[in-house]
């Protein structure tokens, strides 16, 4: 008689959108439309109005750099992207690499012919079109029946790809001087010591039921899929993660007595690029084949717990190798929660750390390629244009191996789970791909899954959980916004009785009275409650 076989998988899946991380300034998707939209207006105002408009706390240093980037990937006079080059400190060869790379005066055409409604655009419009000829291999006629070539689309395309890492680039570095959102930010942190601490109680109260080596142990209860590209949320935990695993503090448990420490599982045995090291060498964290040995018996030296942590959709520091294929994670040059070199180098040099870890990485630097990142596994060279992301558009290419595989992993630990939580991710009407996946999970799983919607409806937002009649109630109050439709959505997949919402956004979900709050944070984390 063989016994069943089910494998312990997270209980909790955070959906981390742009609508968690909007408070401390990072544009959503919509803002980057908008952002796009204005600049490439340049037959109302001048270059130096449109940045104003769009970056008006940003220092005159980068609006002017950005200036100048636009202006070199333009149809210039040649003594205006002479000015342009000299501001940036850019060699003839170098501007002839990028313009050759990136194409501005393209992408305004495009960015033309797509819907506009009320000086609104929408980014995934701009990708469709462009995606939908790249892959037909056809051009097409701007508005002012200018021939679009294949081969010019390809580099509006990554042009477009270079100003959404940027602008979420420089909402970083707002953020890092804005007195107000850094508060707001080290609430956040809070947040992740608290996930921090509860992992801790949980392997404390697990490890008396089951073996080290045992998933229903060494994973935590929680996962993360991050549908933004930047950072953020990584960077908190593993900070978090890492003053426990260095503090004096951390348990110890077992016979001889180990610290149990905690990590995270990207579920691609990926390379970081090592954080504070003065060699672009690779630092590999942990995974599930580490973990089974590291809490193997015979093994005494610590005992481990892990969180999975996703990324669909790539992220802005991630670097696929051209040469070899590989991909390097890029986190910075410093174990600081505020790092002012968390995101990736830029093109533009204001916003690159431009500290070499090599000869190769200080020649290429000192040519003006001020976005370099030497790859951890063959040392080759990675620019921007390398880095991997999956951005919002309904022709979807073949990902690299190492993005199919985190979808792949994703897409067990979302069947598997009791309990989603819609943290700032609306769930388009046209991502069909997570749609597919939520629809085929709820006719698989026997009792339904529960869902949290977390929103932000301003002053009219109710700072507590609404379920059943009550959130209904509240939705028919407030009909056409974001927060009632993404409820609706949820409510058609899953049904009524199993979903609730909270429309006081972040980070109120896990404020009180100014402060992170150990039971909202609970109460956002497992509904109903484990008490």
């Amino acid at each position: 008689m063989k016994n069943s076989y089910e494998p312990y998988w997270p209980e909790n899946v955070i959906f981390w959108g742009s609508g968690a991380t909007a408070p401390l300034g990072m544009q959503t998707t919509f803002k980057i439309g908008e952002t796009l939209f204005c600049l490439s207006k340049d037959h109302e105002m001048s270059l130096d109005e449109r940045l104003n408009r769009v970056f008006p706390s940003v220092n005159d240093t980068i609006k002017k750099q950005f200036g100048a980037l636009l202006a070199l990937l333009s149809n210039q006079e040649n003594s205006e992207r002479q000015k342009a080059a000299e501001l940036l400190g850019f060699s003839a060869t170098r501007v002839s690499e990028i313009r050759n790379l990136y194409d501005w005066d393209t992408l305004k055409l495009v960015i033309k012919r797509c819907p506009q409604e009320n000086d609104q655009l929408q980014l995934q419009d701009v990708y469709n079109l462009l995606d939908m000829h790249i892959q037909s291999g056809n051009g097409f006629y701007g508005m002012d029946q200018t021939f679009i070539r294949p081969e010019k689309l390809i580099m509006a395309r990554r042009t477009l790809d270079m100003l959404v890492i940027t602008f979420h680039k420089i909402g970083y570095q707002q953020l890092l001087s804005d007195a107000e959102k850094k508060k707001v930010y080290n609430q956040y942190y809070e947040f992740a010591k608290i996930l921090t601490e509860f992992m801790i109680e949980e392997g404390l109260m697990k490890e008396k039921e089951f073996l080290y080596s045992d998933r229903n142990f060494y994973l935590f209860s929680y996962a993360v899929v991050s549908m933004n590209w930047d950072p953020l949320l990584l960077w908190l935990i593993f900070n978090a993660h890492r003053e426990m695993n260095k503090s004096e503090m951390k348990p110890y448990i077992g016979i001889p007595p180990q610290p149990m420490k905690l990590f995270n599982d990207f579920a691609h045995f990926m390379a970081v690029r090592k954080i504070d090291s003065d060699t672009p060498g690779p630092w590999f964290p942990m995974n599930e084949t580490a973990v089974q040995r590291l809490n193997d018996p015979e093994y005494d030296s610590r005992r481990v717990r892990i969180g999975k942590f996703y990324f669909p959709h790539g992220s802005h520091g991630f670097r696929q190798c051209p040469n070899c294929g590989k991909l390097t994670f890029y986190l910075g040059n410093q174990w600081k929660v505020d790092s002012d070199d968390l995101f990736p180098p830029l093109i533009l040099p204001s916003l690159s750390p431009r500290k070499p870890r090599s000869e190769e990485e200080k020649k290429e630097l000192e040519e003006g390629k001020y976005d370099v990142v030497q790859c951890t596994h063959c040392g080759s060279i990675t620019e921007l244009h390398h880095t991997s992301i999956v951005m919002q558009t309904n022709f979807k290419n073949g990902n690299p191996p190492f993005i199919e595989e985190i979808q792949r992993d994703m897409k067990v630990a979302i069947e598997k789970a009791e309990h989603l939580i819609f943290a700032g991710y609306s769930l388009p009407s046209d991502d069909f791909i997570y749609r597919s996946i939520f629809t085929a999970k709820r006719n698989i799983k026997e009792r339904g899954t529960k869902c949290s919607i977390i929103g932000y409806l301003g002053e009219v937002g109710k700072d507590e959980w609404l379920e059943g009649d009550a959130l209904e109630e509240f939705m028919k109050q407030h009909p056409d916004t974001s927060f009632t439709n993404t409820c609706q959505r949820i409510i058609d997949i899953f049904g009524k009785e199993n979903v609730r919402g909270y429309s006081a956004g972040f980070p109120q979900v896990f404020i009180e009275n100014g402060r992170v709050n150990e039971g909202k944070v609970k109460e956002m984390l497992w509904w109903p409650s484990e008490s």
